[in-house]
């Protein structure tokens, strides 16, 4: 029995054997086994390589080329490396215009190891509406799964070997900027490149060549000729680009001169050298880590995009609709056809709320000093002037290439010209904060308007540490006995020293940090261009650090929009505006596309008796004569309340302050917020008033009374030279 078991045994292996010869699968130690599909149309293999043809169409749709290089077979890769595969899919998502695409598989067929996958992609473009083409996706089955054979046909079938697609873009002129009156601030105009061919110049007109350049360039005679002399004969040499304007009365001495040439161009133009140039800001070439981005978009590689400013806020705007045209170009570089083509539209224009003649006047008016200057409707939150100085020309950033030596100097200067203090300069303010501590004692209910304090020329605080009035440091008796609202006016340290170490005994350390975030500090205000936040602490960690923050220092820092804003609310009865530097947006024709309205961000956290105490005090500041601006503003016609301040600072001199606003209820002239500072300049009273109170006076007198000089000035607009180091022989402290 056992030996026909053995047999049937020996029989079943054989007819097993002879079964797997039949298939034609007898598996080998040569080839391991492989689970592919043999039977054409295998409905599970189609299934499966259209499966990863999904995947890698929705990786296409996310811009993953990684994941869609992984995908190809060994052959693709190796033909294409992984940076030019990822640089060919750029390069058509840049020429397309690409903003999205979305795909939709049509069929599928499988043969034994290979694959093919039939699908449609619709092209999204941003210059050229829709494309839709239909395309095929060969699959190989490699490493136990399917992989993709790449070529560059997939990304759009009229890509053969050595085609490309390339866009000639149509640039729309860019919108302009204006001020509140329809004034240009930003414009174009017609420009001219003056340069040399060192070759071409005749020796005896060579003397006259660098006399008649040098009336209207940065270069000496001399400079002129030795940079010639160390150019090429057959080079050009740029000099100068001008305003065709500006270049007009020597147009015919440059033509009777050999070796001259003259370029005619369209270009960007800040009118006066810069009015506002921190609000307007300048553009400069695409930075290479943004040039696909600008690419995709339909900006060309050379163009000039917004860098700072409006400019940069607005790219978008001002730019304008881009057009063109998208054409197949063949391997030797001959056109094949036209694939799609869009037109162009001028970008819209800027009306801003600045008020020019007042920016300029206010411009002119700080000399050499590292300052600023911000103006605005206390009602509205609208920007009248914004002034940061040292300015600089935007003109500088169009220039030619040796012009680039005025460029050159912003980024170099130490006073960093560059840099709006307006808006992202961040300093202690000093006793202009006094108006928030006094905010935070009433409410607290710890003081009241009436709260008497005696004001002497020191006080030992928290137990701990002597701290002193300004009249210490001045040489002048001690104010003596003084309600809350007189320590205002005569902005007594020792009274504030006293709100902060009270505060803080009462378990309210909070208190004063809690009062300046509701007044608008320690955040930015959203206004439309770059700016900082500032800083306020959480809270005050010592007594005697409470102390120093009820007189506006320790670790506060402010911007001078700020100040101006909360300002602003305090004179127009608690509301905090968000503070806009555009009145409206408007394309070459038709309607306003966008349209300013005042917008509120926020209430002063007091109460109306709070509110009209604190604007009681700061019109005493100026009103009556022991206040700390009473003798800055006399003979100043326009009523006006404010505080001066002068804040210590670990570098240098102290910074001076003065921020208030008017009170001349004009019907033609809205009331207005000014918030003043100036670097290192010592006394609010002394350096900051005097400016305040000419941007007051240029206002409402029509720009025509700049009320007296500064005391760095000769003349109103004429700087002495150079800018007098400031003195303390004021008798105020602020």
């Amino acid at each position: 029995m056992a030996q026909f078991q053995s047999w049937y045994q020996k029989i079943g292996l054989f007819l097993a054997f002879g079964m797997l010869l039949v298939s034609g699968c007898v598996p080998t130690v040569e080839e391991p086994t492989r689970q592919v599909p043999t039977v054409e149309g295998d409905i599970s293999a189609s299934a499966t390589a259209q499966a990863v043809a999904s995947r890698y169409l929705e990786a296409w749709q996310v811009e993953d080329y990684d994941q869609m290089y992984a995908m190809l077979t060994t052959l693709s890769q190796d033909a294409n490396d992984r940076d030019a595969f990822i640089a060919a899919h750029r390069d058509v998502a840049n020429a397309l215009s690409l903003d999205s695409l979305t795909f939709k598989l049509l069929s599928s067929l499988s043969e034994g190891e290979h694959a093919e996958v039939a699908y449609r992609v619709n092209f999204q473009t941003l210059l050229v509406g829709e494309l839709s083409r239909e395309m095929l996706m060969n699959l190989t089955y490699e490493k136990n799964q399917w992989r993709i054979q790449w070529e560059s046909q997939l990304m759009l079938p009229e890509l053969q070997e050595g085609y490309h697609l390339e866009f000639v873009h149509e640039i729309p002129s860019r919108g302009r900027i204006f001020d509140n009156q329809g004034a240009h601030l930003a414009a174009y105009e017609n420009a001219i490149a003056v340069g040399v061919v060192p070759g071409e110049i005749l020796p005896e007109q060579a003397e006259s060549l660098y006399q008649t350049l040098s009336e209207f360039s940065a270069y000496s005679p001399e400079e002129l000729a030795s940079l010639v002399e160390s150019t090429p004969e057959d080079w050009y040499l740029p000099i100068v680009t001008l305003s065709q304007d500006a270049l007009t009365p020597y147009m015919a001495d440059l033509q009777n001169i050999n070796g001259i040439r003259i370029d005619e161009f369209r270009s960007r133009y800040y009118v006066d050298g810069g009015v506002a140039p921190h609000v307007l800001g300048y553009r400069l070439y695409i930075p290479e880590e943004e040039l696909d981005a600008y690419l995709r978009l339909g900006y060309r590689q050379d163009e000039l995009v917004g860098a700072a400013g409006l400019e940069a806020a607005y790219e978008a705007k001002l730019s304008g609709k881009r057009g063109g045209s998208l054409y197949l170009v063949g391997p030797d570089g001959e056109i094949q056809s036209l694939l799609a083509s869009s037109e162009s539209a001028p970008g819209q224009s800027i009306v801003t709320t600045l008020d020019k003649q007042l920016q300029s006047l206010l411009q002119a008016s700080l000399g050499d000093l590292r300052a600023a200057v911000v103006v605005m409707e206390m009602d509205t939150g609208r920007v009248l002037a914004l002034v940061s100085n040292p300015a600089f020309d935007p003109n500088a950033f169009n220039l030619s290439e040796l012009d680039q030596g005025l460029l050159a100097s912003y980024f170099s200067d130490a006073d960093q010209p560059l840099f709006n203090r307006a808006t992202q300069g961040q300093y202690p303010l000093g006793s202009v904060f006094k108006s928030i501590s006094m905010s935070a004692a009433l409410e607290s209910n710890l003081f009241r308007e009436s709260s008497s304090f005696y004001c002497g020329q020191s006080l030992f605080v928290c137990d701990a540490v002597t701290l002193y009035d300004w009249t210490y440091d001045h040489g002048v008796a001690a104010s003596g006995q003084l309600t809350l609202k007189e320590g205002l006016m005569r902005s007594c340290n020792p009274w504030f020293y006293w709100i902060g170490e009270s505060l803080y005994s009462a378990g309210m350390e909070d208190a004063l940090s809690e009062m300046a975030i509701g007044f608008g500090l320690g955040a930015e205000t959203g206004i439309e261009i770059a700016e900082s936040a500032g800083n306020i602490p959480d809270t005050a960690e010592t007594c005697v650090n409470s102390a120093q923050l009820a007189i506006g220092q320790g670790e506060i820092l402010v911007t001078p929009l700020q100040v101006a804003n909360f300002y602003a609310a305090l004179a127009n009865g608690g509301t905090l505006y968000r503070p806009t530097l555009v009145q409206r947006i408007e394309p070459t024709s038709g309607e306003p596309t966008a349209v300013f309205e005042p917008e509120i961000i926020g209430e002063l956290p007091i109460s109306e008796e709070t509110r009209l105490s604190i604007a009681d005090g700061l019109r005493m500041v100026i009103e009556e004569q022991r206040g700390t601006g009473y003798w800055a503003m006399q003979g100043l016609e326009i009523p006006v309340s404010g505080k001066t301040g002068t804040a210590q600072t670990p570098s240098g001199d102290a910074h001076a302050w003065f921020a208030g606003f008017t009170r001349q209820n004009d019907p033609e002239r809205p009331d207005i917020a000014i918030a003043v500072i100036v670097e290192n300049g010592g006394e609010g009273s002394t350096m900051a008033a005097p400016i305040f109170r000419r941007a007051v006076s240029l206002y409402f007198s029509n720009y025509q009374d700049p009320s007296g000089l500064m005391p760095w000035e000769e003349a109103p607009y004429v700087p002495l030279q150079p800018t007098p180091t400031p003195t303390l022989e004021s008798t105020s402290q602020d």
